[in-house]
């Protein structure tokens, strides 16, 4: 009796050695794969004129160049660099200069912050510095089950779990920004541009104040 005790006990500290070695396969604190966003910001110097708030053709010609060959588009931040004065303040003429690069830009369906942006070493007299600042998306390296997923006590998940959506969800996204801060879904509803658009093709669409009037309600319309 006492030899098959021991035995049973020789047994189940064999199983629990086997059971413990098994354990250094998942420590419960697993890093899961993450799609890895940061921002980076491309310069643009320009040069103007001395006491000229307007840029030259040849400089026009060649910031519009610099937007194209950039792939400027949706989700990028556009701002200035200015040279500043002693006390922090822009000059009246940069002023009017921060001002025409904004119009320029509009002109090209681009919208830029008129708040000024200091970047490394100041501009120089008579210069300023674009900078188109964007997030960029580098996806997880998917695929690595080298790990083996047995003797997992811990029910802890695996590296490579989710990791492809969240690759395919990085190479989607149209503004990586997204990924970090959210998006307030403050744009058109669906639902209410759906239901303006059916009263309009059925004829039961109110008219406003405006139509009634025979004006426009429009802003801006002449």
């Amino acid at each position: 009796m006492t030899k098959n005790i021991l035995k049973l006990i020789a047994v189940a500290s064999l199983l629990m050695t086997a059971g413990c070695a098994g354990l250094h396969e998942s420590t419960g604190l697993e890093n899961q794969k993450r799609n890895k966003v940061e921002m980076v910001r491309v310069p643009y110097m320009m040069t103007f004129a001395d006491n000229n708030y307007r840029l030259d053709s040849d400089e026009v010609r060649a910031l519009i160049a610099f937007l194209g060959n950039s792939n400027v588009g949706y989700g990028d931040e556009l701002s200035m660099d200015f040279p500043l004065e002693k006390d922090g303040s822009m000059s009246d003429l940069n002023k009017k200069r921060l001002s025409y690069i904004a119009e320029v830009l509009k002109r090209h369906g681009i919208i830029m912050s008129m708040e000024v942006t200091p970047y490394g070493v100041a501009p120089k007299t008579n210069q300023a510095r674009l900078l188109v600042s964007r997030y960029v998306v580098t996806p997880p390296q998917c695929g690595d089950w080298s790990r083996a997923s047995s003797s997992n006590y811990n029910n802890a998940p695996m590296q490579d779990f989710g990791c492809s959506t969240q690759a395919n969800l990085g190479l989607m996204v149209a503004n990586p920004r997204d990924l970090i801060t959210g998006n307030r879904s403050d744009h058109p509803h669906a639902e209410k541009t759906a239901k303006a658009v059916n009263g309009y093709m059925t004829g039961t669409a109110k008219k406003s104040a405006g139509s009634a009037t025979g004006g426009s309600s429009s802003s801006g319309s002449k």
